[in-house]
């Protein structure tokens, strides 16, 4: 059977790289990797500090082409708030059409994303019953699970449900009552280039500057901002209390970095690095592989913890090194206490003694961190994509 074509509708602007939005890229990757004709369509907004369309394959780290569509919308920030959203689905709508116009009519297409409102018009048009539309498939990829009458709508609607993590799935079939809806999940996979390249701590170290640090170091890769900080302050507290360890953030605009240093000042704390937005994100990998603790702490602010499965989770258990998380249901799919070192959620106290333990029983963290890399080697997009091929066939 002949691959179908997947036009998927990111709500996310690539020309600054961040975590969502690598997300949606290795998502596409890894279609394209299986042979499938894949179209990208991005709205993008202007800033002095975008990267440049050409530039997109490199920061990424894309190892295989597939056609990238940018949407005119002439945006001055971020593509965000619903009035945004729906210029992003209105315009996409003719990027859509031209696409389809180049496909024969007898190829199945899979139309997706993991916004729903960019699917709302789509969904409209599929129940206008024309033959060419029974042939698209509108499928929604669910981050996350939100109950208001448009989701219901959307998910009823979809031909089939997607979701990253089987905790959103368990729960969405009980609320909304779609027990002859099909479904799988995704999990949050790494690259097959990420997989074939793996780095030694001395190597990353090295290419960090690092290479002269004598204490442990403990490091997070996730989104430095001045909003939904609780997860960056049970952090800073750890540093606090572990004067001689030292701990590192990456990214952040210039004005969060100065937020978080003043807020270090303020604090007197001393052992904090920050690397400042780093717009390769392929470079994010050198700070992972070069740590001694990687941490992932998220709180209630701004995520539902039974729903949200961090990018960075599959990263950090590729590089063999000890991980720290909170225990929420959207991470049990991946981590268990073979493999993590679980922390009490919102508790700066249970953070820091489980940092402590790492640094401590080094054999059981070694142990641990081998185990990790192992569940997740063969966890790629590559391989995921090749399954939900198998899906979308089905449907």
């Amino acid at each position: 059977m002949e691959n179908p074509v997947i036009i998927y509708l990111s709500p996310f602007d690539l020309l600054r790289p961040r975590t969502n939005q690598v997300s949606d890229v290795r998502f596409c990757e890894g279609f394209a990797q299986n042979k499938c004709e894949v179209h990208l369509v991005v709205p993008f907004a202007f800033r002095e500090d975008n990267i440049s369309q050409e530039s997109v394959p490199k920061n990424y780290g894309l190892t295989t082409p597939f056609s990238i569509h940018y949407l005119p919308t002439n945006f001055k920030g971020d593509v965000s708030g619903l009035r945004k959203l729906m210029l992003t689905a209105w315009y996409g709508q003719s990027a859509v059409r031209q696409i389809l116009e180049s496909i024969p009519s007898s190829r199945k297409v899979i139309i997706l994303s993991r916004n729903g409102v960019l699917l709302l018009p789509y969904l409209t048009l599929k129940k206008s019953g024309s033959k060419r539309w029974n042939k698209i498939k509108i499928i929604h990829w669910l981050h996350d699970l939100k109950l208001k009458t448009k989701d219901k709508f959307i998910y009823k609607n979809c031909d089939a449900l997607l979701a990253t993590n089987n905790s959103i799935l368990t729960d969405l079939m009980s609320a909304c009552n779609l027990k002859n809806k099909k479904y799988t999940y995704t999990l949050n996979p790494i690259t097959q280039a990420q997989a074939d390249d793996p780095l030694t701590k001395t190597e990353a170290r090295k290419k960090t500057g690092l290479d002269q640090m004598k204490e442990p170091l403990i490091v997070y890769t996730g989104k430095l901002g001045l909003n939904y900080n609780k997860e960056l302050l049970h952090i800073l507290d750890a540093a606090k209390a572990l004067p001689s360890f030292k701990f590192l953030f990456t990214g952040g605009k210039s004005d969060a970095v100065l937020y978080w240093k003043k807020t270090c000042q303020e604090k007197k704390i001393s052992n904090v690095l920050f690397t400042g937005y780093i717009p390769d994100y392929t470079q994010i990998k050198n700070y992972q592989f070069a740590a001694d603790i990687l941490v992932s702490y998220y709180t209630r602010q701004g995520h539902d913890p039974r729903y949200n499965l961090p990018n960075k989770i599959c990263e950090y258990m590729l590089t063999g090194n000890a991980v720290v998380s909170p225990d929420y249901p959207a991470t049990r799919d991946l981590l268990n206490q073979a493999n993590t070192f679980f922390a009490l959620p919102e508790n700066s106290q249970s953070l820091i003694e489980t940092i402590q333990y790492i640094i401590g029983h080094p054999e059981e963290a070694a142990i641990k961190g081998r185990k990790a890399k192992e569940d997740v080697k063969e966890l790629t997009f590559q391989k995921t994509g090749e399954r939900l091929i198998q899906f979308f066939n089905s449907l």
